[in-house]
């Protein structure tokens, strides 16, 4: 947002912020509410997981502070799962609107929080509203079993709240509340570790408690840093690597500055945005590597350079870095090669850079600067619009992510699987057989093919399919139990099961 002199522009009153931010977010995102649950992941959070069926019961809370599911500990997640099925039974409404009330209290907070440590409430308005409603933000607030993100972010401003507090006025009630909040953060989701860095780049703009040094602000920090350790290692020592961490540092590191560059240019121009980027399995090579090198170290040389009459530039770069670094894929847990709700965090950073970089020719006049901040916001807004339409259910979402990249065998895969359960098994044969072609070497895609084989009648074909997705990955269960039960069929000359009588296969998260 370009600079405009303070004296100029009557500054925005708190009220009218935040019922503007909440009109904002509302009109772009209020369309959830119409919108199903969705196959990918929803139903490892709500509709397949019968302990959160439950509701918010003495007993299902107990389950979420001792289960490691799916390899995380989140019980403060697992927690409001449960509260929002209490509260609405299965019905998606519901649970997406907790998902948005939650998403516009994260505005507001941000909200307060830039206006209180910066003074500058036009310019703390114009990154919150970035944040409410850049397209950026869609897969976060429209896909339920992302609560995680949205409920950690909430915590993790709440500790910056306190944290402001305890800056400004020290005292050991102050910091207890930091880590209570800290604490929660990590409970709802452990891509909280960063919170320390992103409070020491608060220390440096706009608290600027680093002219004392830096020691006393490491020190201060400790407790925090410790809990980020323990959560850290928690999280590795329970997640499934990913096959693509036996990839060589080498390329995963060109892969995490070739990933940082793209969240910039998703963040600029979100275009082509889709809830799953198929990971190359490969180094991207010399050229991406190199351009996005330059790129990211430019802008690092830039930031740098003009520390000294812009703090806050290098500030939010440091934030966007800090923010994102975890899900670079240096360590490789997932499958994906990037993610949009990812960069929910990190690109607060990116705004401020943005509401605080000169003017080109030093000053605007205030109505220019503020017509170009609507004009941003409008297109912000129109585009997420659009995004969120894509979210009404598994079917549109998937088939918009190959819209983006056709040759993406875990989304056909996905996608077979969502029009099977519609009955349209011609369509989920076309995307399954796609899917083994793009990788065939694809046991879910090979188990999923063999149900709907079976339920046709062809159970030769079946065992054939069911017999290789268990040579590919002996540990998937359900290729041989399917296996089993079409052998069994086979051998009671039974054409085709009644009802299939086979499980089903996983979706790949």
């Amino acid at each position: 947002m370009p600079s405009c002199p303070q004296a100029a522009v009557e500054e925005p009153t708190p009220r009218a912020s935040w019922v503007l931010l909440a009109a904002m977010t509302a009109a772009v995102f209020w369309p959830v509410l119409t919108h199903d649950f969705v196959r990918l992941d929803d139903d490892l959070y709500v509709t397949g997981n019968p302990r959160v069926q439950e509701g918010f019961t003495p007993a299902a809370l107990a389950w979420a502070f001792a289960t490691n599911h799916h390899g995380n500990w989140y019980p403060l997640t697992l927690a409001s799962h449960a509260l929002d099925v209490q509260l609405f039974g299965l019905a998606p409404w519901g649970h997406h609107l907790t998902s948005l009330l939650i998403h516009a209290a994260n505005a507001l907070l941000l909200f307060s929080l830039l206006g209180r440590l910066s003074k500058d409430a036009w310019r703390g308005a114009f990154v919150a509203a970035v944040f409410a409603v850049h397209p950026l933000q869609v897969e976060s607030v429209a896909w339920v079993a992302e609560r995680k993100n949205l409920l950690s972010t909430l915590f993790c401003l709440l500790t910056l709240r306190a944290y402001a507090a305890h800056a400004q006025r020290p005292s050991a009630g102050r910091y207890a509340a930091v880590l209570a909040w800290f604490a929660a953060a990590l409970m709802a989701k452990a891509s909280a570790v960063t919170l320390p860095c992103l409070m020491l780049v608060l220390d440096y703009w706009p608290l600027e408690r680093w002219r004392r040094g830096w020691k006393p602000l490491l020190r201060e920090k400790a407790p925090l840093f410790a809990m980020a350790a323990a959560a850290g290692a928690v999280t590795l020592l329970f997640s499934r690597l990913s096959p693509l961490a036996a990839l060589p540092l080498s390329s995963r590191v060109a892969h995490a500055l070739v990933s940082c560059s793209a969240y910039l240019r998703q963040a600029l121009w979100p275009a082509d945005l889709a809830v799953y980027y198929p990971h190359p399995g490969r180094s991207p090579g010399p050229v991406p590597t190199l351009a996005a090198a330059a790129v990211l170290g430019g802008l690092s040389l830039a930031v740098v350079r003009a520390r000294r009459g812009h703090p806050a530039l290098l500030a939010g770069w440091l934030w966007f870095l800090a923010a994102l670094a975890p899900f670079l894929g240096v360590i490789k847990v997932g499958h994906q090669a990037m993610a949009d709700h990812y960069a929910y965090v990190p690109l607060i950073g990116l705004a401020v850079m943005a509401a605080w970089v000169p003017a080109p020719s030093g000053r605007l006049r205030p109505g220019a600067a503020a017509a170009v901040a609507a004009c941003l916001l409008a297109a912000a807004m129109v585009a997420a619009g659009l995004q969120v339409r894509y979210w009404r259910n598994s079917v549109t979402l998937l088939e918009r992510a190959l819209l983006v990249e056709e040759a993406n065998p875990v989304v056909h895969n996905n996608l077979g699987f969502s029009l099977y359960e519609r009955g349209d098994t011609a369509g989920a044969l076309r995307h399954y057989r796609r899917a083994l072609e793009l990788l065939p070497a694809y046991a879910d895609a090979e188990n999923n093919l063999g149900i709907v084989l079976a339920e046709q009648g062809d159970l030769a074909e079946a065992a054939a399919r069911f017999e290789r997705a268990a040579a590919i990955d002996p540990g998937l269960a359900v290729a041989r139990g399917n296996l089993a039960k079409t052998r069994a069929l086979l051998a009671a000359r039974r054409p085709r099961p009644g009802g299939s009588g086979l499980w089903r296969g996983r979706e790949v998260r």
